[in-house]
């Protein structure tokens, strides 16, 4: 059976936890692809980062900040 890490160039990037999500995103943009795979400071792999997951999370965090900045309880 064939698994992603054989279709896996082995150039690949990859999301180290210790970044942040805009470094992650723009290494992706840089890259040209919708998802990258996560590692942890022992290089095992963590899970995937996708454009969906950041869009989420960025829309999230502005809501939460324009919520507290207008004196309302954050969603």
């Amino acid at each position: 059976m064939i698994t992603a890490h054989d279709l896996r160039p082995p150039d690949a990037t990859r999301v180290r936890s210790a970044e942040t999500t805009v470094d992650a995103a723009r290494e992706a943009a840089s890259s040209g692809v919708g998802a990258l795979p996560g590692r942890g400071p022992d290089e095992k792999p963590t899970g995937m980062l996708a454009d969906r997951r950041v869009a989420v999370g960025a829309v999230g965090a502005v809501r939460a900040v324009r919520a507290v900045t207008q004196g309302m309880p954050p969603p």
